[in-house]
């Protein structure tokens, strides 16, 4: 049995909405995990096609690499299991005579299921993604803000008595 209640939001998503952040949470650099060695060729096409969307809208750290490579290896499971039943057809007739239903269809929902699933951890789908506020770093300051750091010094120093 699974944990009850929704899964907590992280505090990417809850710290811009108010929310005071999780002091204690791990923040991983958001940079894309190694991809791994074992994923197969369509996976490792799909590895590269999401971590470059998943890092431009925020949401991809270093962390995150068994996750994206168990959503891109079900992706290349049902794709292949998707090929496979359009050649063979979804009924089969095992050798005693009887028709039963094709095990790749099984395949494919499985896979369909764990896809489905994991794209909405990385905000894959549209509700999902409709969930998400990623927390952005603090923008660099800009000369603006720091020249009108150096006027407030000045002011400061031009208020205050002399001492000589």
């Amino acid at each position: 049995m699974g944990l009850r209640g929704p899964a907590p939001k992280p505090t990417s998503i809850r710290f811009p909405n108010g929310t005071q952040p999780n002091s204690l949470e791990p923040r991983p650099d958001r940079v894309a995990p190694p991809m791994p060695t074992y994923l197969d060729e369509d996976a490792k096409k799909e590895w590269k096609r999401l971590s470059k969307m998943l890092l431009r809208i925020g949401v991809l750290t270093e962390a995150d690499g068994m996750s994206l490579a168990c959503l891109c290896q079900a992706w290349s499971t049902m794709v292949k299991a998707q090929k496979k039943l359009s050649e063979t057809g979804m009924l089969l007739k095992t050798p005693s005579g009887y028709v039963q239903q094709s095990p790749l269809i099984g395949i494919v929902n499985n896979c369909s299921e764990t896809v489905s699933r994991l794209s909405r951890e990385f905000g894959l789908t549209p509700s999902s993604r409709s969930r998400i506020i990623a927390y952005q770093q603090p923008a660099q300051q800009t000369n603006a803000a720091t020249a009108k750091n150096i006027i407030e010094i000045a002011r400061r120093k031009a208020e205050q008595p002399n001492m000589v």
